[in-house]
């Protein structure tokens, strides 16, 4: 999400994230933020350009590998 020049950009971030947190809390299964907030177009293409500086994919990668921990620790039991 790019900012604009509205608190619309404020609202957006902070309901995504406490809607991402109020999932993982009541289901137990882990969950990721992976959304992208920039000032510019230019910040954006940087932060998802497909190198170590994308972040949708690291969120991603880090759900798997949390959800994969979280099989581990239960076939433990």
């Amino acid at each position: 999400m790019i900012r604009g020049e509205t608190n619309h950009y404020d609202y957006v971030c902070g309901a995504a994230a406490r809607g991402i947190q109020d999932v993982q809390l009541a289901s137990g299964v882990p969950c990721a933020f992976g959304l992208i907030t920039c000032d510019t177009r230019e910040q954006a293409e940087a932060r998802a350009g497909g190198d170590r500086r994308d972040q949708g994919r690291n969120a991603a990668i880090a759900v798997l590998r949390m959800a994969a921990l979280r099989e581990t620790l239960a076939a433990a039991r």
